[in-house]
């Protein structure tokens, strides 16, 4: 019995490192400049968007409550599409960052995607 299980698990050891280097990279990566005292509680979430290459930097407005009020894409950015400028400056504002514990004022931030 011993033997079948060590079998077992050299082959599904075997397997696992065959299959490790298939994996697709990330297609997209990002760095956010988020206001002090802020965590972000809902990630912006990208449906339906068919990735091009370059990089994406949108900037953010968020009130006391944490919900974004204003993003758009900073013209730095690489990415010249604009119906996938839209859609990522539509994900942006669906996120949802903690609310401010102190003061009323509103806080700037940005994201940048790079798409591989």
């Amino acid at each position: 019995m011993k033997t079948k299980t060590t079998l077992l698990l050299s082959f599904l050891l075997m397997g696992s490192a065959l299959i490790a280097p298939a994996q697709k990279k990330p297609t997209r990566e990002y760095v956010a400049d988020i206001p002090p005292g802020r965590n972000i509680l809902i990630q912006p979430m990208f449906h339906d968007i068919t990735p091009v290459k370059g990089r994406l930097t949108i900037n953010f407005s968020i009130d006391k409550k944490g919900n974004v009020i204003m993003a758009h894409a900073n013209r730095n950015s690489t990415i010249k599409n604009a119906a996938f400028v839209h859609k990522c400056e539509a994900a942006v504002k669906g996120a949802k960052f903690s609310p401010l514990q102190k003061g009323n004022g509103i806080q700037n931030g940005s994201m940048s995607y790079t798409f591989k």
